[in-house]
């Protein structure tokens, strides 16, 4: 298999590129600077480690390219470092994974294979607070239903989303809520959900197209106790938001028993 990259200029706010993966480290150092319109002298992973060789990638692996300097950024552990855990959840086809990457990678991926499950890492400042995000991406598949448990376990919540031009789309996420209620049953306060109406852009584009109103999202979401969002990953509209959003509602949850400031994670 080849090795797909999101390669980054070794800033903040850099914009992401695509480039497959080559069989040799000065190969992929050239194949990235050329693509960034840089001299390429060093690679780094997102987690800060350096890149000493191609058998230390994997596919969709986030690199950041350098012309000499150290990594721009660092985001050491201490003992004030939240941890939050979130899993992406729902039907097949409604732009799960699409989501996923625009958020994390700052691309839209017009084809992409169905995903069994994917985790991502990425930073982001809310609240005045610096936060890690751990990303579970997972199937929406008939096929992978037995996993459903396994992913939602101890999350400290959950992103739904299904597709504003199919109905079918947001019946079907009424299992994962059922399954939520189930395996939380013990908690004192329930993980929050973030219900997410995607695919924004094409029923705007086509009126005709969408099977699903912002009032029917919003009375499931009600219904949830979700916060209700409208998203186009292909656009990037809200998509920044809907995490930025868990993280404070994931933030009340703990308020009660957890009030010290500090670094957080969403795992």
């Amino acid at each position: 298999m080849e090795v797909r990259l999101f390669v980054y200029k070794n800033e903040a706010g850099a914009e992401g590129k695509v480039i497959k993966g080559c069989d040799s480290l000065p190969k992929l150092k050239a194949a990235a600077g050329k693509k960034l319109g840089i001299r390429a002298k060093r690679l780094f992973l997102s987690s800060g480690a350096e890149v000493h060789g191609v058998d230390e990638l994997q596919n969709n692996d986030t690199l950041y390219v350098s012309s000499g300097e150290p990594f721009y950024k660092s985001l050491a552990a201490s003992s004030g470092h939240e941890t939050f855990h979130v899993s992406v959840l729902g039907s097949g086809g409604v732009g799960k994974s699409a989501l996923t990457l625009r958020f994390v990678k700052d691309y839209f991926v017009r084809d992409w294979d169905p995903t069994i499950e994917d985790a991502y890492r990425k930073t982001l400042e809310v609240q005045d607070q610096l936060c890690m995000l751990e990303i579970l991406d997972t199937a929406g598949q008939d096929d992978f239903e037995s996993l459903r448990a396994q992913w939602m376990m101890d999350k400290d919540g959950y992103i739904f989303v299904y597709a504003m031009d199919s109905r079918t789309s947001l019946h079907e996420l009424q299992p994962f809520f059922e399954l939520h209620l189930q395996i939380n049953e013990t908690k004192r306060n329930l993980p929050p959900i973030i219900l997410v109406a995607n695919k924004k852009d094409l029923v705007e584009q086509d009126p005709a197209k969408r099977q699903v109103t912002s009032e029917d999202g919003r009375r499931v979401a009600a219904s949830y106790n979700a916060v209700y969002m409208e998203t186009s990953a292909l656009t990037g509209s809200n998509v920044n938001a809907i995490f930025e959003q868990f993280v404070i509602e994931a933030r009340k949850k703990r308020q009660p028993t957890q009030k010290k400031r500090g670094l957080c994670s969403i795992l």
